[in-house]
């Protein structure tokens, strides 16, 4: 029985050693056929075949890193930069950051202003009469009877201002030349001020570049 074993056992090992060297030599066998490379329009001999150990190109897929910096770049970047501006100074105009830049957009002028304003005639809404979500100054001034008692322009909400007040910007203040130059816009929204006015709001804007 011993012997049996030893003897299958040998015949294996030689069946084996045969076996693997007819593998070798067909692996060795240059081939010649034509081959394909995943991407390529027309047959490459195997000279041009990529070693699979090595990394693909495939010139087929499309460059996702392009398709990313485009998206960046066409994105509207106004909104949350007003937003980023007034949360840093805590102004409850904030939730209204996206109406701004609508606003702006749908009358034509810059979105700066409206930030811009608030922020010189009432920081940005923390300083403006009671119940009146007036943070521009609009329309607020003395009776002309009584010139220690304001008259205030009051609104319902800070949308309800921001619509109502917008169209009137392009109306009156923000057209022609004025719509770019604060110390112009300075002359009919506020003309007492000595140009303190126009200096802040041309700082605020530089803010929000």
């Amino acid at each position: 029985m011993t012997k049996k074993f030893l003897y299958l056992l040998a015949l294996f090992l030689l069946s084996s050693r045969i076996a693997f060297g007819i593998n070798s030599s067909i692996a060795d066998t240059p081939d010649t056929s034509d081959k394909y490379v995943l991407g390529a329009t027309e047959n490459i001999n195997s000279e041009t075949v990529p070693n699979p150990e090595e990394p693909f190109i495939f010139s087929a897929l499309p460059s996702f890193d392009e398709q990313i910096k485009t998206s960046v770049k066409t994105a509207d970047a106004r909104p949350e930069i007003i937003r980023q501006y007034l949360h840093k100074y805590k102004s409850p105009l904030e939730p209204s950051a996206n109406l701004i830049v609508a606003l702006s957009d749908q009358y034509k002028f810059d979105y700066r202003w409206l930030v811009a304003i608030a922020q010189q005639e009432s920081n940005l809404c923390k300083h403006i009469p009671d119940n009146s979500f007036n943070c521009w100054g609009w329309g607020i001034y003395p009776e002309p009877g009584n010139p220690e008692v304001l008259k205030v322009t009051r609104f319902d909400s800070y949308e309800d201002a921001l619509r109502r007040i917008a169209p009137q910007f392009t109306k009156i203040f923000l057209k022609g030349n004025h719509s770019k130059d604060p110390n112009e816009v300075m002359k009919t929204y506020t003309p007492p001020s000595d140009g303190s006015w126009a200096d802040g709001v041309s700082t605020f804007f530089g803010h929000l570049e």
